[in-house]
């Protein structure tokens, strides 16, 4: 089921990454569960038509969370969703991570 498929990655994904998990956790506390799962997928450098097969959704499914979280984060349509989540790991490990107005 996606829901064990989640839980294998997310051991794994939370042992590497748990200063991002904390960070976005701490910046966006209003993510949806689905959504909190997209950004780590993404930071996982998992494509959009993976992150389907991971979640047993469509693509357009995922374009759609990706949508609403380049909105939530305040990511511009010419900056790459999967390219800002990886630059602000840098910058949450200086504490300088800083939710920016859409």
């Amino acid at each position: 089921s996606s829901e064990n498929t989640w839980v294998n990655f997310f051991s794994e994904f939370s042992k590497s990454q748990g200063s991002f998990i904390q960070a976005l956790t701490i910046a966006f506390p209003d993510l949806s569960s689905s959504q909190f799962r997209v950004c780590s997928y993404l930071k996982a450098g998992y494509n959009t038509r993976e992150i389907a097969e991971e979640m047993n959704l469509s693509v357009r499914s995922v374009e759609s969370h990706r949508y609403r979280l380049r909105r939530k984060l305040g990511v511009s349509k010419t900056e790459n969703l999967a390219m800002h989540l990886h630059s602000q790991i840098n910058d949450m490990s200086s504490n300088t991570w800083h939710c920016r107005s859409p």
